[in-house]
């Protein structure tokens, strides 16, 4: 239970990273949002990578934490990469 909540807060917090950035938000949102609204999503990202990261330490042990905790961030990049780069389906199905 313990990687499955590291794997989706990675995943949720790299999310919000993304959509922190103007050019993304332009992306997916087909708008720019607010400068304050983009700082509370860099916020938000950050916090639940580290809440991802003390729940992995807290869980699995400080020295495997940390090592699921990498393997589960890198697992998280990789499908917000691959979400980003098939946006445009992506949105088609949502859109239909």
């Amino acid at each position: 239970m313990i990687h499955l909540a590291t794997a989706l807060l990675s995943l949720a917090g790299f999310a919000l990273l993304l959509m922190a950035m103007p050019r993304h938000q332009q992306d997916w949102l087909r708008r720019k949002l607010p400068p304050g609204t983009s700082r509370l999503l860099k916020l938000g990202g950050l916090a639940l990578l580290a809440a991802g990261f003390a729940l992995a330490g807290q869980g699995l042990g400080w020295g495997y934490g940390t090592v699921a905790w990498c393997g589960w961030l890198s697992a998280g990049a990789a499908i917000t990469l691959t979400a980003q780069t098939n946006r445009e389906r992506i949105l088609a199905r949502w859109r239909r």
